[in-house]
């Protein structure tokens, strides 16, 4: 009996851990401190995602949010490319939606200084 419930609690746990896309990679890197702007932001997923948000904060000095423009970025897709705005030194956040293949929301954060 207990081995049956093992395998249902493992068979469920792998169902729920792989039903959403994951981030794998971010850029600007999370808790990077850069000495000139980063000319992208870029996002990559474990699978085609539907890129639904991205605002870019600046949390130091004069606060300011910055709204990134996705109407090229309609398609579902694994990389998401997206020239950097222009920005000025300091501490910013970077805030993530997206739609995952099987229909819910994933979002996420990065934070980064520009010197």
């Amino acid at each position: 009996m207990f081995k049956i419930l093992l395998t249902l609690l493992f068979s469920f746990y792998t169902t729920i851990s792989f039903s959403h896309s994951q981030l794998t990679d971010i850029l600007p890197k999370n808790n990077i401190v850069y000495t000139k702007t980063p000319s992208k932001i870029e996002l990559t997923f474990r699978s085609k995602v539907k890129l639904i948000k991205i605002d870019l904060n600046k949390t130091s000095g004069e606060k300011s949010k910055i709204k990134i423009d996705l109407k090229k970025y309609t398609e579902r897709a694994k990389n998401f490319k997206l020239p950097m705005p222009n920005i000025t030194s300091g501490k910013y956040n970077i805030f993530w939606r997206a739609l995952s293949p099987d229909g819910h929301i994933i979002k996420g954060k990065s934070e980064f200084e520009v010197k």
